[in-house]
């Protein structure tokens, strides 16, 4: 009985000691292939990427960061983890990720819920009627009247504060 009580805490705690190192070897081993995958997606000539970053967060802890490519093609200076990129059109998935949030934690709001019942009396549109009505689901349709913004109206990197870009959208 002495043996097996011995052996089951060996056992356990082997197990125990071993996990983490079997977690992470895996883990090990998948970002290998992720960088793999993305060295033959940058290799395609047929749609060329000139340059991408990419991270991966795991528990709130970042276990993989890096850049390929390049920054800037005439000096040649590589992307890395700290490379800054325009989001452009993947906001809408951010967006689209943070309300679906917002859905889940929050019983009092639905697709239907005006935004100014979220935001507050200060989030206002230029039209009275927009700022009464639009709702989660008509953001996400695409369906508020906002208009599609050119390449000279903003563009990455422009030293605006908040209130400015407020002006510029709404």
């Amino acid at each position: 009985m002495a043996n097996l009580q011995l052996f089951l805490v060996f056992s356990s705690t082997l197990m125990a000691v071993l996990s983490p190192t079997v977690i992470t070897a895996a883990l090990e081993q998948d970002l290998d292939d992720l960088g793999n995958f993305i060295q033959s997606l940058m290799a395609c000539e047929s749609k060329p990427i000139v340059g991408l970053a990419i991270s991966v967060v795991k528990n709130g802890d970042v276990v993989f960061s890096k850049g390929y490519g390049k920054r800037d093609l005439n000096q040649g200076l590589p992307v890395d983890n700290k490379t800054i990129f325009g989001v452009g059109s993947i906001s809408k998935s951010f967006t689209a990720t943070l309300l679906a949030s917002v859905l889940a934690e929050r019983d009092d709001v639905t697709w239907d819920t005006p935004l100014v019942d979220i935001l507050g009396r200060d989030f206002r549109f230029q039209d009275e009627f927009l700022t009464k009505k639009t709702t989660l689901r008509d953001v996400l349709a695409h369906r508020t009247g906002l208009q599609r913004f050119s390449s000279d109206l903003l563009q990455f990197g422009m030293d605006i504060d908040r209130a400015e870009l407020a002006r510029y959208l709404f």
